[in-house]
């Protein structure tokens, strides 16, 4: 696909994107509907969702096909591409204002039950005056940022030949080893046991992403987020087309446990990147020093608490070089 064209397909995905959108906002705006706010919302959400979802997939395509950044620039890796931070940033600006909305969503209507939980009253008198509505609309704005970066990076991996942070085929055992490896000791012989996996070994090292982020982290964010996207679909469909009260029952029960599971995620990988610095830089800039990333990498391929380290020669390979384009 030429530069051209790919450019042409992003400038008609952000026209028709942003004229879906403002003749779904003007449509609201005009009082033709007798609707209150909260249910307007629901129906300018529900018409924009195909064309968030649609720009995401045409910036992913274009990102996919597009121009090659370099890898290496002095002593710098590049861990991931720009296009890959930009995204990064949308979704957690995404997360950030859809996680606590949908959230507090949930949280105020058990506080305001016959009797509130302690302290829960509280934070009912606390956000009293703000409109409920206003919950909704910043929760659908930000569960858009989400649904336009899930449509971004599922498209662009899709096309794109990078897979570096998935496990190759036949691989696994060697991969959940290594990240048993990287969590507390207690919670690593609890995965080991059942697995059968030999803690003792010493491990390849692992390049360019940690055996943590290829086991357990992109799993679960792909799972999570995938929860959540198809729950929140099933959701918002209700309004354009009868769902079975049985499966929309389920699809919110579904949608908060992936709330949950995604504050959880987050909450484990900042704990995570955090006691690594050098991939928390990573992940908000894209270059990572070869030493910070050979140290990271070096130490994962140790073997843990359960077995001597080995003395390494002062020239063993980084096996780090070869950078990403993600």
């Amino acid at each position: 696909m030429g530069v051209a064209v790919r450019w042409l397909l992003v400038l008609a995905g952000i026209a028709i994107a942003a004229a879906g959108g403002y003749v779904s906002l003007a449509q609201a705006g005009s009082g033709a509907q007798p609707w209150d706010p909260e249910l307007s919302d629901n129906f300018v959400f529900m018409r924009a969702l195909p064309f968030a979802l649609g720009l995401g997939a045409v910036v992913g395509l274009f990102r996919a096909g597009g121009w090659k950044p370099a890898v290496r620039r002095g002593d710098q890796i590049r861990r991931f591409s720009p296009g890959t931070v930009i995204g990064h940033w949308i979704a957690t600006i995404g997360f950030v204002i859809a996680l606590p909305t949908g959230l507090w969503q949930y949280l105020g209507g058990i506080l305001s039950q016959d009797v509130p939980a302690p302290g829960g009253q509280l934070l009912l008198d606390l956000f009293h005056p703000v409109p409920l509505y206003w919950f909704y609309r910043l929760h659908y704005i930000g569960a858009a940022f989400v649904l336009f970066s899930v449509a971004n990076f599922g498209a662009y991996w899709w096309v794109n030949r990078d897979r570096a942070l998935l496990v190759p085929r036949g691989e696994w055992r060697l991969h959940l080893t290594g990240f048993a490896l990287e969590v507390p000791r207690m919670f690593g012989a609890r995965l080991a046991a059942p697995l059968k996996l030999d803690l003792t070994q010493r491990l390849p090292q692992p390049r360019p992403f940690t055996y943590y982020e290829t086991a357990f982290s992109f799993p679960t964010w792909t799972f999570a987020l995938a929860l959540i996207t198809i729950t929140g679909l099933l959701k918002a469909m209700r309004y354009i087309y009868p769902i079975p009260g049985p499966v929309l029952y389920w699809a919110s029960t579904l949608h908060v446990a992936a709330m949950v599971l995604l504050v959880l995620k987050v909450l484990d990988h900042f704990r995570y990147t955090l006691a690594r610095w050098p991939l928390m830089v990573a992940m908000t800039r894209g270059w990572v020093s070869e030493g910070a990333l050979r140290r990271v990498l070096d130490t994962i391929a140790r073997p843990g608490p359960w077995h001597p380290e080995p003395t390494l020669p002062a020239t063993a390979p980084a096996g780090v070089a070869g950078g990403s384009e993600r």
